[in-house]
């Protein structure tokens, strides 16, 4: 995938690009059936690695993880189709999975603080995500938000992964609103949030993630960190949110 110039200087000057289109219907509705399947894996006792919130309307799936070996259409795709490959044109070399994850964002579903994905992402010092948009992604139904910052590095942050409050102030915030077949790619140091899903539909999104092929494959022990965190720590943060991530950045409630 070769993106335009104007989207190779969006990302070189605030550490995401959207592109347009990027998925034909074919890829896109094959997409989603692979997503059916991990709702209906979280569903039963299915493999991979789910996670649900409490909302107004009930418990709802927010997260299905770790399904790249598990699913192997999906992992074909996670690993070497459109996404990928936009990874490898914006770092300019080949790319490897460093982490798959779906956020469902059901209708009531939480949104995410100010946060930068590094303080999370662990091992080596820069990832490259891909958003893929399933659903429609507006305002309303609590779309990505990013700013300008990435060329700072790490900014400070509670020590939990949300940035403190007079670094969000100082931030210009910008909604990316997005269709079914975009992409967005957002560099790990893109200071970006999302906020609840007030809408009656879903905002499902896949949210891939990658780092430069020679710095090593690091999945696996990605994985296996977080299942050491998450026993070593409990499933909230202080009973108030739902762990989903090693970062205290997820806005979820837990299931009652």
């Amino acid at each position: 995938m070769n993106i335009d110039r104007a989207a190779r200087e969006g990302w070189a000057a605030n550490g995401w690009t959207h592109v347009i289109g990027a998925l034909s219907p074919a890829e896109l509705n094959a997409a989603r059936r692979w997503v059916d399947d991990l709702e209906r894996w979280a569903a039963g006792d299915g493999p991979g690695m789910h996670h649900f919130e409490q909302t107004d309307r009930g418990s709802a799936i927010a997260r299905s993880e770790r399904f790249a070996d598990d699913h192997s259409d999906l992992g074909a795709f996670v690993r070497h189709g459109p996404p990928a490959q936009l990874v490898a044109d914006v770092l300019g070399e080949p790319a490897v999975l460093f982490k798959e994850k779906v956020n469902y964002k059901q209708p009531g579903g939480a949104g995410f603080a100010p946060h930068q994905d590094a303080a999370a992402y662990r091992f080596i010092d820069h990832h490259v995500s891909v958003m893929v948009p399933l659903d429609p992604a507006t305002i309303e139904s609590g779309c990505l938000w990013f700013a300008p910052g990435h060329h700072e590095g790490a900014m400070a942050d509670n020590g939990r992964g949300r940035l403190l409050d007079e670094v969000v102030d100082r931030l210009e915030w910008r909604p990316i609103e997005v269709e079914p077949g975009d992409l967005v790619a957002f560099d790990s140091y893109a200071p970006h949030r999302s906020d609840t899903n007030h809408s009656d539909h879903p905002r499902r999104a896949l949210y891939l993630t990658y780092n430069a092929a020679r710095l090593g494959d690091f999945r696996s022990r990605y994985y296996a960190d977080k299942d050491a965190e998450f026993a070593a720590s409990g499933p909230t943060f202080g009973d108030e949110r739902v762990r989903i991530s090693i970062s205290d950045d997820f806005l979820g409630k837990p299931v009652n």
